[in-house]
């Protein structure tokens, strides 16, 4: 029993050894084909990708299938008000769940809703979430042809000092700057 294992131990050092040497011996020297790597590593990632979805339909497949058996085997047994009683408690839920994405959905359909024009809403409100998303998010693209970024010291906003105080608060706090430079220019004037 001892030499067994001390025969084990000198394999599994002598593997180490040769595992070091093959990794001494497979370091590049000179000029690597960086792309040639990344080309292969990318198919080799894709090719883990969808032996992954594979797995993942054949795994929601078995288990529908056992899912299908299982019941067919209580039917078997006689116990069919037992898997009527689960079927029932599982729609159950699934309809409270149910409801609750459908609140959610209208919450962020009147939300999107909103901020359309009202003479515009006829348009949209027979559309689906994901197409009424899309063009709210277009109705709201950002000017790009001359953003305020663009020239230091000038900005989109004119602040006026008489009218800042009548902005909401969110306004007034992100134009903060903007007024101090008006008042700035305006008393650097008399």
């Amino acid at each position: 029993m001892y030499e067994k294992s001390r025969e084990i131990s000198q394999m599994a050092e002598e593997t180490t050894q040769v595992d070091e040497q093959n990794v001494q011996a497979t370091a590049p020297e000179g000029d690597v084909d960086y792309e040639a790597l990344y080309q292969k590593e990318k198919k080799y990632s894709q090719s883990l990708r969808s032996r992954a979805q594979d797995a993942e339909s054949k795994n929601d497949k078995l288990s529908v299938k056992s899912e299908e058996d299982r019941q067919a085997k209580l039917i078997a047994e006689g116990k069919k008000d037992d898997l009527i009683a689960e079927l029932r408690e599982r729609n159950k839920s699934m309809e409270t769940k149910l409801t609750g994405y459908e609140k959610q959905e209208m919450a962020q359909r009147e939300t999107l809703m909103e901020s359309i024009p009202e003479e515009e809403r006829v348009h949209y409100e027979n559309m689906n979430l994901e197409q009424l998303r899309h063009f709210v998010r277009q109705s709201k693209a950002p000017d790009v042809s001359n953003p305020a970024e663009a020239v230091q010291g000038r900005t989109n906003t004119n602040v006026n000092l008489d009218n800042f105080m009548q902005e909401d608060e969110k306004f007034r706090r992100t134009n903060f700057g903007d007024i101090l430079k008006a008042y700035d220019r305006k008393s650097a004037r008399k």
